[in-house]
């Protein structure tokens, strides 16, 4: 098996035939043992309503190992509740790693055991599009290189603030050595 991982997105999710094909290959990854991956990814204008984003993204997420959202997405999987409440409830079931964005609050990560905070890297942001696709991408690529889980937080909180200060998503995100220099020479 040359794959370790799957992730999946809440925007795959909102609609058929890719929520079945989503399901599926949550189902088919956990079968082959690989670790499973959801960035809840909640767009309202993508769901027929906000109780069907919740149940579908809830039954999504008992799926992953690593669940990634920021607050307005885990206030969806509350059902209004306490977001950061719900999050850490959320890391105790299977000793799942829970990762609650804040926005410019930087982030909490919970493990069944653990807790800790992430402050952001403070930049002059252009824009907010790609911070999370950049957060994601710095997170798990870290992860995937065998850093600790707070270094891999911190390189997706790295990765996100270079992203913002650029124009555009894509054309945006970093590759691995700006980074690190960027990490070499900014504090968060």
């Amino acid at each position: 098996n040359s794959f370790s991982a799957l992730i999946v997105t809440g925007t795959g999710l909102a609609r058929e035939p890719s929520r079945g094909a989503t399901f599926k290959a949550l189902e088919l990854a956990r079968a082959a043992g690989l670790v499973t991956i959801i960035d809840i990814d909640y767009r309202p204008y993508s769901w027929a309503s906000k109780a069907e984003a919740r149940q579908i993204c809830s039954q999504a997420a008992d799926y992953c190992d690593i669940v990634v959202g920021n607050d307005d997405e885990f206030s969806v999987l509350s059902n209004g509740g306490n977001s950061l409440q719900h999050a850490e409830a959320m890391a105790r079931v299977q000793g799942r790693i829970i990762v609650h964005k804040m926005g410019d609050k930087g982030c909490v990560t919970f493990t069944n055991d653990t807790r800790f905070d992430t402050p952001i890297f403070k930049v002059k942001a252009l824009k907010p599009t790609g911070a999370g696709d950049g957060f994601m991408g710095g997170f798990i690529a870290a992860l995937a290189a065998g850093a600790s889980m707070q270094d891999a937080v911190r390189r997706g909180a790295a990765t996100a603030a270079i992203v913002v200060t650029r124009v555009g998503c894509a054309p945006a995100m970093p590759s691995a050595a700006d980074v690190q220099a960027f990490m070499q020479t900014h504090a968060n």
